[in-house]
């Protein structure tokens, strides 16, 4: 055969495997199942069981049995193994298993070993027909029990979104259990294959392949996190090209996969833990998952699980004899892993109804039993009879478990602190701030900028933001750039305080600051505007501005070059006006006023006086101004309801932040008069404002903010977007 024929035949395999896979895909999604099903039932249609019995002719001509051909189809296979552990790994939140360790912990040891022990009793019962001649049975033992073991955890999640229990407690216990089983099931599946190689059990080669995937692991997780951060960063700084971080996660993924190769043990370890690794990034995770995401369900998905439906035979399952142990592996899958798993969750202190829940929920596999029985396949662990009994297995038990965790979740009712955990959940959903990744801050030696890098310093480790901080040079000489915003962010970062919980809280309230700004902040200086706006293009969620004279005297536009960052910038602008007007103290607590008047900005404007408050362990007060005017055209006196409604929301989201939040309201026809009046009797250390830029030949502030910011004796952040 022909290079070029055999190229030809290559890609019409892979136009029908991507069109039957899509196509059956779309069918599976529409009756409610996982896509994945109908991605596999496609390689079965035009596999040996349906497509090969009917017209076996063609589909020789179209799946010849040539090594060039299998190789090929294999590599692209192998590929999407890696490409969907990656995925997996972005999704893996491992902070999940420290909330409750010891029910996650005890549910997945119980719910891998019972039907661990299961599957490997289960192997050694097969006739000697169904174990590959040139494998020990015991390493076919070893992977039928791990494929019986594992839950998948895109599964679990999937189905704990669809009946809507993915945010509660018991569904996250499930959750965190599912990415326990995976990850554990990668580090079993990298020992097994280390044994397969060498077709026999030797405890030294065994106890290196500890040693190493331990080191592994170890390393990875250790320094890993911050060395990936850091070059997904500079790839999006400084290259030029398109999309040079999906590159950058790419190479990471397959050096880590090259990684576990080279110490002996299978390279899908490598690609999950790089999935862990981008996942746990604190910059462009978001940009990072919908790219590749998309790469991979549009191509390497359907053709991986096409490919795994073609290695099914299900002619296999018409012997009685195979299709008894066909039910039997199902039912020791079940079983198995339902009596492990309630046991782990009753031991980890669980009631009998979560535990039955728990139990339930676990008892999914999917995409990670295909994965596994896959390798299982390729490396001469199983055979095609075995391959085709796991692939049921999964199919089968995935099917049952929605309807029943579904049954089962009804039954647990919600606990007091779940529901306040929820309550506060759905507020942040709504806010803008726990979305930022990173944030830009613009200051010069003046008093503005002083009091802006306190308050970004702040800002950043509160949000645990990455925070890139620009430094005007004086005289446009960059050599000279001064460094006194940089310290005095620094110093306020080392006070800042964080919630219960935080990333980097450690185990108080009280963060270590200083250290988690040295792991935040990216510091230079720069010389005009055209170096301006060349970081702005790198991407920011806000910008802090901070220079000494950022607003006009006499008309509402911004001095350069702010003008010109606001052209430029497409998110919120935190704009410091008369910073100089009171003597700032950034180590006592703020003060804070926030004016609203029911706009979006001033949403966003309670979100960053809470931030801030929050940090310097102030407090916040919220004013409403009622127009008295509006209040009698309108019916029942919905403005008035609004704005405490307002009020309200601010008061929540202040118990939330663990902020003390007072709430005054006024009515006068003009709402600046009343703010003047709440300045001056209240002393603030800063007022907040939302304000709404317009647009004509450049972007400005209204003269009625103009007015107000230069007639306060106080210094001003105003919120612009």
């Amino acid at each position: 055969m022909g290079a070029d024929h055999t190229i030809a035949i290559f890609v019409a395999e892979l136009i029908l495997l991507l069109l039957v896979g899509r196509l059956m895909g779309e069918a599976m999604a529409r009756i409610g199942q996982p896509a994945i099903f109908g991605q596999l039932l496609a390689g079965v249609l035009l596999g040996p069981s349906v497509f090969g019995a009917l017209l076996p002719d063609l589909h020789h001509l179209v799946f010849p049995e040539t090594p060039t051909l299998k190789a090929m189809i294999n590599a692209v296979s192998q590929v999407g193994i890696m490409l969907l552990l990656l995925l997996t790994g972005m999704e893996t939140d491992l902070s999940q298993i420290n909330r409750k360790r010891s029910v996650v912990v005890l549910g997945s040891l119980f719910g891998i070993a019972v039907p661990f022990a299961c599957g490997v009793a289960l192997a050694y019962a097969l006739p000697a027909a169904l174990i590959p001649s040139q494998v020990e049975r015991l390493v076919t033992a070893l992977f039928l029990g791990t494929a019986l073991s594992i839950s998948s955890v895109k599964i679990v999640a999937m189905v704990l979104m669809e009946i809507g229990a993915i945010r509660r407690d018991l569904g996250q216990l499930i959750l965190a259990t599912a990415i326990l089983d995976d990850t554990l099931a990668w580090i079993i599946i990298a020992i097994i294959t280390g044994i397969a190689a060498d077709g026999v059990v030797d405890f030294h080669d065994v106890g290196t392949s500890l040693a190493f995937t331990g080191l592994f692991l170890a390393a990875s997780l250790m320094m890993g996190r911050r060395l990936v951060a850091r070059l997904i960063l500079w790839c999006n700084d400084n290259m030029a090209i398109e999309l040079p971080v999906i590159t950058a996660a790419l190479v990471v993924m397959f050096a880590l996969a090259l990684t576990t190769d080279l110490i002996g043990v299978h390279l899908a370890l490598g690609a999950f833990v790089a999935g862990i690794l981008i996942g746990q990034s604190p910059f462009l995770t978001e940009h990072i998952e919908t790219q590749i995401r998309g790469f991979i369900i549009a191509f390497f998905s359907p053709v991986f699980f096409a490919v795994a439906g073609l290695g099914m035979d299900l002619r296999t399952l018409l012997d009685p004899t195979l299709a008894l142990f066909t039910l039997a592996i199902i039912l020791a899958a079940s079983v198995g892993k339902f009596l492990g798993a309630l046991a782990g969750g009753r031991l980890g202190g669980l009631t009998v109804a979560e535990s039955l829940a728990m139990a339930t929920g676990l008892n999914a596999r999917g995409s990670t039993e295909v994965i596994i029985a896959s390798i299982g396949l390729s490396i001469g662990a199983l055979s095609n009879q075995l391959y085709t009994m796991i692939v049921a297995m999964a199919v089968v038990t995935t099917m049952i478990m929605p309807p029943t965790l579904r049954w089962m979740m009804a039954r647990v009712p919600l606990r007091d602190e779940e529901v306040k955990r929820l309550d506060r959940e759905e507020a942040e959903q709504r806010q803008n701030l726990p979305r930022m990744e990173r944030a830009l801050v613009y200051v010069d030696s003046s008093r503005n900028g002083d009091m802006t890098a306190s308050l970004a310093g702040q800002f950043a480790v509160r949000q645990n933001v990455l925070m890139t901080l620009l430094e005007a040079a004086p005289n446009g000489d960059v050599k000279a750039g001064v460094h006194t915003g940089r310290d005095r962010l620094q110093a306020a970062a080392a006070k800042a305080r964080v919630p219960n919980g935080h990333a980097t809280a450690g185990a108080g309230t009280q963060a270590n600051g200083r250290e988690a700004i040295g792991q935040l902040l990216q510091a230079r200086s720069v010389a005009n505007g055209e170096a301006l706006k060349s970081e702005i293009a790198k991407g920011y969620d806000i910008a802090f501005v901070g220079i000494g004279q950022p607003l006009t005297a006499n008309a509402p536009r911004f001095e350069e070059p702010l003008q010109g960052l606001t052209s430029e910038f497409k998110g919120p602008i935190a704009i410091l006006v008369n910073g100089g007007r009171l003597a700032f103290e950034p180590d006592r607590p703020l003060d804070i006023l926030v004016p609203t008047g029911g706009r979006p900005e001033s949403g966003l404007a309670t979100e960053v006086a809470l931030a801030l408050a929050g940090a310097s362990g102030g407090s916040l007060t919220v004013l409403h101004v009622f127009d008295p005017r509006v209040e009698t055209m309108l019916v029942g006196g919905r403005s008035r309801r609004a704005g405490m409604s307002l009020l309200v929301d601010a008061h929540r989201l202040g118990k939330h932040s663990g902020v003390p939040v007072k709430g005054l309201t006024a009515t006068h026809e003009r709402f600046d008069v009343e703010i003047r009046h709440a300045v001056r009797r209240g002393r603030y250390d800063l007022v907040v404002l939302g304000a709404s830029l317009r647009h004509g030949d450049a972007r400005f502030v209204g003269p009625g903010v103009l007015g107000l910011v230069q007639s306060l004796h106080a210094p001003v952040l105003v919120i612009a977007r």
